[in-house]
């Protein structure tokens, strides 16, 4: 060229071609994927609180009751007040996967290899894309985070900005942010020697934003939630399956993957930032409250810190070892890693497409053909309310009175009547029983309830990389006549 510009080598053009087609690939995989998906609880709540309350409601009453921040509901409140239709959800969360696909295709700093199989993910195409939840904003914001960190020092406010708003995401984030903080505060005060009144400011504008998440989120009293507690089984499970399970399918090879990366992480000056935020996630998980589906935020950190390892200045040696070796060792059982994470989202992406994931959709338009959502129905277990979306107005009689929209509220007056006798008080005509059973629990015919016969069910499987980790299935009942 006339500047003198080299121009790109045939194999640098092949690779950008290749990556702007895998791209392409997963955009229309995404298009098409959306409206064969059927939306489960987690997904449904969010959608009818962003439409049945108001913006304060939703930050200042029921936040504390959902136990997250309200950055999510935000986002979808506009599309869900003006009526678009409820694929909009998965719309939505679908477009921020690809975002994400997008920031690591043309922006990380993996080798190339990994770069392309990477969106293509479990976690990041199918757990937290196809399937709505806050998570799938979760996922861009931390890589846009490791866009911004190299510049932390020189641009300190865009990066503490960014932390903030990966804080409104969920409770996860806000602690992922807030070791991300501790560790930047620690490295400018004594790694950059920044005074008092240039670290101040930035001080202070997180620890408001942390004020403002604990005033928002402090349960009420009338909240119904699990309680923190610790034992070694749950602490075993926890390792086992949310920290070992979360890259590959055998504990052994997971466990060297985190060795592998501990070490790149090291040499590199992340490893710390890693520990802590990754250790602080798993506690949440030990003491309070995790599902299958949590072990992608653990996936999720182990790529954010590679992110940040691979374009660190940084160089430490471990032992004789030579410092260069630790990358290509990181970068080949990460490799490996995401090849079974693609196999996994395929075989999901699969059997999401042949096969409903949960069946909501079904009973709602069976309830709507047969005129039985104009009659009293009693619901059993709160993963009903995921069939509403689909109706145009609330028919479940024995929790519509402590519902002030078509969103369940986690008070402990809703939960009175949810058991095998409360379910039947006042002897409904019609009972929807959610199911939410483990593979080897689901049972083959509807579990009976005396005085009423089982008249259809509306299976779902919530896949879950090479198979499904719980049912999403709906039994409906119906009253015999001249029994009570």
């Amino acid at each position: 060229m006339s500047d003198g510009t080299p121009l790109p080598s045939s194999s640098s053009l092949a690779w950008r071609r290749t990556e702007w087609l895998v791209f392409a690939i997963l955009v229309v995989a995404m298009a098409l994927l959306v409206p064969r998906h059927e939306a489960w609880f987690d997904e449904a709540q969010a959608w009818l609180l962003a439409r049945d309350a108001s913006p304060w409601d939703i930050i200042w009453r029921y936040a504390r009751y959902e136990g997250s921040p309200s950055l999510w509901h935000m986002l979808l409140l506009i599309p869900a007040k003006a009526g678009a239709p409820y694929v909009t959800l998965n719309f939505i969360s679908g477009a921020l996967a690809m975002c994400g696909a997008a920031l690591l295709l043309f922006k990380s700093p993996f080798p190339r290899l990994l770069r392309v199989l990477l969106p293509a993910g479990f976690f990041f195409f199918y757990q937290f894309g196809l399937v709505a939840r806050n998570y799938a904003l979760m996922m861009p914001l931390l890589w846009i985070l490791a866009l911004l960190y190299p510049g932390r020092f020189t641009h300190p406010w865009r990066y503490v900005l960014g932390l903030i708003v990966l804080t409104q995401v969920n409770l996860h984030g806000s602690l992922i942010a807030g070791t991300l903080m501790t560790v930047f505060v620690c490295e400018a005060w004594w790694g950059e020697r920044w005074s008092q009144a240039r670290l101040a400011p930035l001080v202070f504008a997180f620890a408001a934003d942390t004020v403002f998440i604990v005033v928002q989120l402090f349960p009420p009293s009338d909240m119904s939630s699990p309680h923190w507690y610790l034992d070694s089984h749950r602490t075993r499970q926890v390792f086992e399956e949310m920290f070992l399970g979360c890259v590959l399918p055998w504990p052994w090879a997971s466990a060297v993957v985190f060795l592998v990366a501990g070490c790149f992480f090291y040499t590199r000056g992340v490893l710390l930032s890693y520990l802590f935020s990754t250790f602080l996630v798993l506690a949440v998980f030990i003491f309070r409250f995790f599902s299958p589906w949590h072990q992608g935020i653990i996936y999720a950190l182990l790529i954010f810190h590679a992110w940040l390892a691979w374009q660190s200045p940084r160089r430490r040696r471990i032992g004789p070892v030579p410092e260069k070796c630790w990358p290509a060792l990181t970068a080949g059982v990460l490799t490996i890693t995401a090849l079974v994470q693609v196999w996994w989202s395929v075989v999901s992406s699969w059997n999401d497409w042949r096969y409903p994931y949960s069946g909501t959709r079904a009973a709602a338009q069976y309830l709507h053909e047969h005129g039985i959502d104009q009659e009293r129905i009693h619901i059993f277990k709160f993963s009903n309310i995921a069939v509403l979306p689909y109706l145009d107005h609330n028919p479940f009689a024995n929790v519509a009175p402590f519902m002030p929209g078509d969103f369940w509220v986690w008070t402990k007056a809703i939960y009175a009547g949810q058991s095998p006798q409360g379910v039947v008080q006042g002897n409904p005509k019609w009972i929807l029983v959610g199911a939410q059973l483990k593979p080897a629990e689901e049972p083959k015919t509807a579990p009976p309830i005396p005085g009423y016969t089982s008249v259809a069910i509306f299976p779902g499987h919530m896949f879950w990389k090479t198979g499904f980790v719980q049912t999403d299935s709906y039994y409906l009942y119906r009253r015999v006549e001249g029994e009570k």
